[in-house]
């Protein structure tokens, strides 16, 4: 029984029973104890109910109260705001895709070209970029695949993919982790460019070799980066091990097979990769 459900029965009661009725009769009439009673008896005096206590007889109704009040009307049926996905299936979207569909509610999904529309008058207001992936979530628009993730894992706390406040240090860390340095380093490397000790000094990633040991480090035995089960996290470092292997600008480290390995056989994850096949194909 909801509060506001509870109140109006308060209300119901004291309406119907001919004459003042005594506190511990009426708390035993609604099933509550006299605490829970003399609580709700102070909000309804608070929300303009007036209930009158007559000493030596007990509580009694105005009759000018409305049966129910307005202000404890039950509200209107909550409607879920919608998430539109904006993507392309070779792109950093297919980090998103999979926190998605690790979080198992209803979205739509838009794609769009690279140069086209991409960068077209009406996603550019959404994001100046002319990258994907971002989402809108009702009147919120986010960007960026490591914020997306820690949004949505914040939106839809029963899909259990953010750790409790308290527990979140390696949650964090790792996260903004592959966001920041992981990202920077794997870049430079890939463009062939070698920084030298004092610009790797001026680098937030540092050195390269030092990064990775790092991140080996980090899930060496470990089935989940930000704690004791899958977060948001995993979503986002796991998606960079994978496509790194992949496409060669992150070493095949025994750490970091066994750890993805844990990852990519989740059922969210070969969903994702089933649809970017069937998209690939024409279908």
């Amino acid at each position: 029984m909801t509060r506001t459900t509870r109140l109006q029965d308060l209300i119901r009661v004291l309406r119907y029973h001919p004459g003042p009725i005594g506190g511990p009769e009426l708390a035993e009439r609604l099933g509550i104890t006299l605490r829970i009673l003399y609580q709700d008896i102070a909000t309804l005096r608070a929300v303009g109910v007036e209930v009158v206590n007559t000493p030596g007889q007990g509580y009694v109704l105005p009759p000018e109260i409305a049966l129910p009040p307005a202000a404890l009307a039950e509200p209107a049926p909550w409607e879920p705001a919608e998430i539109t996905f904006y993507t392309h299936p070779l792109s950093r979207g297919g980090i998103v895709h999979w926190m998605l569909e690790e979080l198992g509610v209803p979205y739509r999904t838009v794609i769009l070209e690279y140069g086209s529309t991409m960068k077209s008058p009406d996603y550019l207001a959404l994001n100046p970029m002319g990258k994907v992936p971002a989402i809108r979530h009702g009147d919120v628009v986010v960007t960026e695949a490591a914020a997306i993730c820690a949004y949505l894992a914040d939106a839809f706390p029963e899909a259990g993919l953010a750790p409790s406040p308290a527990a979140r240090g390696d949650y964090y860390r790792w996260l903004f982790f592959a966001a920041g340095p992981l990202e920077s380093a794997i870049a430079l490397n890939d463009l062939g460019v070698q920084p030298t000790a004092e610009q790797k000094m001026r680098l937030g990633c540092g050195d390269y070799w030092a990064l990775i040991d790092t991140l080996a480090a980090a899930v060496e035995g470990k089935p989940f980066i930000g704690g004791g089960a899958f977060s948001a996290a995993d979503v986002y470092v796991g998606s960079h091990l994978g496509w790194g292997m992949h496409f060669g600008t992150i070493p095949r480290r025994p750490e970091f097979e066994a750890y993805w390995e844990g990852l990519r056989m989740r059922p969210a994850y070969q969903r994702c990769e089933a649809y970017v096949e069937q998209v690939l194909a024409g279908g």
